[in-house]
């Protein structure tokens, strides 16, 4: 009898990590895969003194478990793929893109807010869209993951302070399933708050010597998913940034088989919009980088 196939997942250790991935992993099962699982914590989620930003680098949520998928310590890594550096490691492919989830952000607001909130974002889009929104609102960084920020918001308070509302991604919250009972949400829409790039899609990676994981995960590939997020990190690319740039971008499939991608950049000038659409990949997403001023 022919042994079974054996794959070691790895992702953050988060609730919300684990949780993003066990549909892929039980699609795996189904075909009579032996899975295990190694969870990691990354740079990013170690870092808690303060708001992520360029300074600490790029792919910090996502390194450690890279170096230990080149080191054979694991075979799979599913990640958030808004939060996969634009260069992917030495020996490394992408195995599979699932339908993406819902991508926008949501504003979880306590009901008594005042007419001037403090807003707690780590997220410098964020904050830069908001400001436009919401010209009455403070804002105050936060840290920790989607329960801990949501649970402060309940609290009303951060690091001894007030504290009325955050911004969290919808695809987190409904993953999670998390009660916003007795909370007020506003959902917005991409011409309200773009959200990041690839914001609610998730990406399988591997090394090149497991192209028998790639085969086994063809069927729950989304090609519509990696195209979209494909353009999206494409602007990324375009004006040579990390994840925590100050980028809202998002595209989706016309009726008519084209793409419309659209993108904004808080500058110190403000917030700076483009726009595209068309049937060459590639040329929608210089169009839309040389509308943004790159």
């Amino acid at each position: 009898m022919k042994p079974a196939m054996r794959v070691i997942v790895g992702t953050r250790g988060s609730e919300l990590a684990v949780r993003q991935a066990e549909s892929m992993v039980q699609f795996l099962i189904n075909q009579g895969i032996e899975v295990t699982w190694k969870r990691f914590t990354t740079s990013g989620d170690a870092w808690l003194a303060g708001p992520l930003d360029k300074q600490i680098g790029t792919g910090f949520f996502t390194k450690e478990l890279e170096d230990s998928l080149q080191a054979r310590e694991v075979d799979l890594l599913i990640h958030s793929f808004k939060d996969v550096a634009l260069e992917r490691p030495e020996g490394t492919v992408q195995a599979c893109v699932p339908p993406r989830e819902n991508p926008v952000d949501w504003l979880i607001m306590r009901p008594e807010a005042p007419e001037h909130p403090v807003i707690g974002t780590s997220s410098e889009r964020r904050r830069r869209f908001l400001e436009k929104c919401l010209p009455h609102a403070t804002f105050t960084w936060i840290r920790g993951n989607v329960p801990t920020r949501l649970q402060r918001v309940r609290d009303g308070l951060l690091r001894d302070e007030p504290l009325h509302g955050t911004v969290l991604a919808a695809a987190g919250l409904e993953r999670l399933g998390l009660d916003l009972t007795g909370l007020k949400v506003h959902a917005f829409g991409p011409e309200e708050l773009l959200p990041a790039p690839a914001q609610g899609a998730l990406m399988a990676e591997t090394r090149i010597d497991r192209m028998d994981i790639v085969e086994a995960l063809r069927g729950f590939h989304h090609a519509e998913t990696e195209r979209c997020a494909r353009l999206e990190r494409g602007v990324l690319a375009g004006i040579g940034g990390g994840c925590q740039q100050p980028l809202g971008a998002y595209a989706a499939l016309e009726a008519d088989g084209s793409l419309r991608l659209r993108a904004a950049f808080a500058s110190e000038q403000g917030l700076r919009w483009a726009e595209a659409q068309g049937f060459d990949d590639a040329r929608v997403v210089a169009d839309v980088v040389k509308g943004l001023g790159w």
